[in-house]
């Protein structure tokens, strides 16, 4: 016959375990929330008017080479240098978020921060530059990792992309 004592620590025992596995579900939930937010916060500002607007920006600045881009970009002119450099550093920001595993890119990219494979191809050179001339090859790391995994995330669920950027690229007059 079962006493009174064992049947009370079984029921102790069941809601202890019970209330482990309750506390597995609320830290894996409350991880997915905190995923969207800060893909919520960092997303709210490229996917805005002025972020889009900055981007096209970005994205239409034409340099013959590095001295050219400098002398047109860089710290004389204040307002492209703020546009292309605010641009970079979120993607920087982005990039840092996936490595260190609080953000998939599979949730950036599926919120739109694709832009980060066409912005990386067309100022490589430049930031490639800047490394070898000041700041060291980790000068903007995160923004190319960021954009090495948006090709990445890009080229699984569509393999023509590759083929698709080289064309784009070799049609481009820029760089």
């Amino acid at each position: 016959m079962v006493d009174i004592q064992t049947i009370s620590v079984s029921i102790a025992s069941a809601g202890v375990f019970l209330a482990a596995i309750y506390y597995i579900f609320q830290l894996r939930y409350n991880m997915k929330v905190r995923e969207m937010e800060i893909c919520r916060l960092n997303t709210a500002d490229y996917a805005s008017e002025q972020g889009m607007q900055r981007y096209a920006t970005v994205m239409n600045m034409e340099w013959k080479d590095y001295e050219d881009f400098m002398e047109k970009y860089w710290y004389s002119h204040p307002e492209m240098f703020g546009k292309w450099t605010s641009q970079f550093l979120t993607w920087e920001t982005l990039g840092t978020l996936v490595k260190n595993k609080v953000v998939k890119a599979e949730r950036l990219y599926d919120l739109g921060a694709y832009g980060a494979i066409l912005g990386w191809e067309k100022f490589k050179d430049i930031i490639q530059t800047r490394r070898g001339a000041v700041w060291g090859q980790d000068y903007m790391s995160n923004a190319e990792f960021f954009a090495q995994e948006m090709l990445r995330v890009k080229t699984q669920r569509d393999a023509s992309f590759k083929d698709k950027l080289k064309a784009t690229l070799n049609t481009s007059t820029t760089r």
